[in-house]
């Protein structure tokens, strides 16, 4: 039977995927429960409903997503992500208005998807995903010191018991500063790289089996 590991201080060495960064003690590390950015817990401890940070729902259809706050109404979350097949996806942030996502994340290179910018306060920060499609978000005035990434749940086998690491989304107060823009964002663009990966491996499969069914007429 799988378990989920338990959390304890400081991080242990396995946690880290190699060749990923490593938290800092002035990290903040936000859980994701499950790992899926559609419908998930975020929280700062694993152990404690009490430091839930956010909840995000999805209707079965998964066209709209919603990200509230534990003390928001279940009427007035903090922002609702529409999402649609043929046209812009939208958002909408609590208080504001309905808008294209591409208007609020923008696209920095034509016909790719990242990397993707926003601005806060007067500052802008930038998400590129790795080769291997992992995120991580910087200030556009320093491309070279991440302030938030994001490591995914992990399977291993420890003391011949397989377990489950939990996903996590690192933030340095830069990113904690900003922590509801930055938790959004990762959202809406963690998704677009399941996504993209998924349909890479759906187009690999179907070229695959075309070269299998070739070798054998």
């Amino acid at each position: 039977m799988e378990s989920q590991i338990t959390l304890v201080e400081p991080l242990p060495d396995f946690f880290v995927e190699p060749g990923v960064l490593r938290p800092t003690s002035a990290s903040k590390l936000l859980f994701l429960t499950p790992d899926n950015v559609k419908q998930c817990t975020i929280t700062l401890d694993l152990k404690d409903s009490q430091q839930t940070q956010y909840i995000v729902d999805s209707n079965s259809e998964l066209t709209y997503m919603h990200v509230r706050r534990p003390y928001d109404p279940p009427d007035q979350p903090l922002v609702v992500l529409h999402r649609r097949d043929f046209l812009a996806d939208r958002i909408t942030f609590r208080g504001g208005k309905n808008i294209k996502v591409k208007h609020w994340l923008k696209p920095l290179k034509e016909f790719s998807p990242f990397p993707v910018a926003f601005e806060e306060n007067g500052t802008t920060y930038v998400w590129d995903a790795s080769i291997v499609g992992q995120l991580s978000m910087y200030k556009a005035s320093e491309p070279s010191i991440p302030i938030a990434w994001f490591q995914g749940s992990r399977k291993l086998v420890m003391d011949g018991v397989p377990t489950i690491l939990p996903a996590f989304l690192v933030l340095q107060p830069d990113a904690a500063d900003i922590q509801d823009s930055t938790v959004i964002s990762f959202l809406i663009l963690e998704h677009k790289v399941r996504m993209i990966s998924k349909r890479t491996e759906l187009v690999s499969g179907r070229a695959i089996h075309s070269g299998a069914i070739s070798a054998t007429t």
